[in-house]
């Protein structure tokens, strides 16, 4: 299947637009991205690859959270947090959709440098225990395939 919807750029463009002035930025990204999750996986189930969507929509948050200059680490570790409520609503394992996320977060670690990749990994790793193996892994294979 081929990546039919832009919910990157989708998703970039709302955060820019939502969020520049927000002093909860990350918390509302999260929600945002949740939202946009379960929309996207649901409206595209049979056209599109679950994992395109959640990768495209993650790294469009963070790409928006990058371009607003607030908050990575934590934007990353509230997006993680959705992943149990959003496969409650749809039929997808949440550590699938964790792995799946931290693809679409690594793409915009690699753009943002080497200390936002060290801080969004360890912020992980301190939340959600051997997430910050599976993104510097998932950031590897991003700068060899880039």
């Amino acid at each position: 299947m081929t990546e039919e919807y832009d919910f990157e750029k989708l998703s970039r463009e709302i955060i820019v637009g939502q969020l520049k002035d927000s002093p909860n930025a990350p918390s509302a990204a999260a929600e945002l991205a949740r939202q946009m999750i379960i929309k996207g996986v649901l409206g595209t189930q049979v056209r599109q690859d679950p994992r395109l969507t959640v990768s495209a929509v993650c790294r469009g948050v963070l790409s928006g959270i990058l371009l607003i200059e607030k908050d990575l680490p934590q934007t990353a570790v509230e997006v993680l947090s959705q992943m149990s409520a959003i496969s409650q609503e749809v039929p997808l394992d949440p550590g699938d959709l964790m792995t799946w996320a931290m693809e679409g977060m690594a793409q915009v670690a690699q753009t943002a440098g080497g200390a936002a990749q060290s801080a969004i990994q360890e912020h992980l790793e301190e939340r959600y225990m051997g997430t910050g193996v599976v993104f510097s892994s998932l950031c590897r294979k991003t700068r060899s395939s880039g």
